[in-house]
């Protein structure tokens, strides 16, 4: 009997499954596009059916992502703040604006050259300066949020004394040991290294190295900066040190009133800093050159020029220096 049983199945598939002795479709495998369409259905469904609580629910988080973007919106002309800086034990009063980093204000405001730029990344450590006992990058920070007490540190102020002798004992040993070639990165390293050795004075070569892992000499003098370091701790110490170079010193040239003929000299200080060097020594050659200027010596902030009486009188001396672009006190 089962032979003579005529199975009526619709399509080809049911034919196939006629032939087993059953009309039941096959199970068909769940494709990831299947899954996706079916998600998106029930998806849309929900919608229509929560009707107008779907909306509702909408327009309150539209409206709450409009009031947190009023919250955070600066007001018009809220683009500057003054600030009173305690830069080296001295009190500045400036307006910044809030968008400038702390080496800005202290190279362009204030005319202080006491740090370096280098990359303006906060990657190669030329710009360190110490805030509140804490090397840091000078290029990053925002000058107005340092106005409330912070201690800012540069290596202007860590001197102990006028001279080569008053020199503290990291910038003394950098300079007697070479540790720099072209020197746009040994502010930064002395500034590292002061730091270190406030805290620890017998620094290991590891210690050294993490201390100073943020600073980058592009010149490779590592060696030499790592004997800085060691020799400083020495001398912190309170140990003899013997320096690669010697110290020589000489005495420092005084104001003099000397009759005619025979020059007078006085010390200067600029009204702003040079930034480097060798822009004083572009200078002092273009002092050189005018009526009556015998000589030249000096600093990024200072200058001491020698002039003869009989030709060019002190007024005379400032107004060249303020004609050349670099007027002084």
């Amino acid at each position: 009997m089962a032979e003579g049983k005529q199975m009526n199945c619709p399509n080809s598939s049911e034919t196939e499954a006629a032939d087993s002795g059953s009309c039941e479709k096959p199970t068909r495998q769940l494709t990831r596009r299947d899954f996706l369409i079916r998600s998106n259905a029930g998806a849309v469904a929900v919608g229509v059916l929560s009707g107008a609580g779907f909306a509702a629910g909408l327009a309150e988080a539209q409206t709450a992502a409009a009031q947190r973007a009023a919250a955070t919106v600066v007001p018009t002309g809220l683009t500057t703040r003054r600030v009173s800086l305690d830069i080296d034990g001295k009190k500045h009063d400036v307006t910044v604006d809030v968008r400038e980093s702390l080496w800005e204000t202290m190279n362009y405001q204030l005319g202080l050259a006491n740090s370096n730029m280098g990359c303006d990344r906060a990657q190669c450590g030329a710009c360190t300066v110490l805030v509140d006992g804490r090397a840091v990058n000078g290029c990053t920070l925002l000058t107005a949020r340092h106005g409330r007490g912070q201690k800012i540190l540069t290596v202007a102020g860590i001197a102990m004394g006028p001279g080569p002798q008053g020199l503290h004992p990291a910038q003394r040993a950098f300079w007697l040991e070479g540790g720099f070639q072209c020197g746009i990165c040994t502010r930064g390293f002395v500034m590292s290294s002061y730091a270190l050795l406030q805290k620890n004075k017998n620094p290991s070569t590891s210690e050294i190295k993490e201390a100073l892992a943020g600073n980058i000499c592009r010149c490779g003098e590592y060696p030499k900066i790592l004997s800085a370091v060691r020799k400083a701790a020495a001398e912190l110490r309170g140990e003899k040190v013997t320096y690669t170079a010697p110290l020589i010193t000489v005495q420092p040239m005084q104001p003099s009133s000397a009759p005619a003929g025979t020059g007078i000299s006085k010390q200067f200080e600029f009204v702003t800093a040079l930034g480097t060097i060798e822009q004083f020594d572009d200078l002092a050659l273009e002092m050189k050159n005018k009526t009556g200027i015998l000589g030249v010596a000096g600093t990024e902030r200072t200058i001491t020029p020698t002039w003869d009486p009989a030709r060019v009188d002190e007024a005379g001396v400032r107004r060249i220096l303020s004609e050349s672009g670099h007027p002084v006190r």
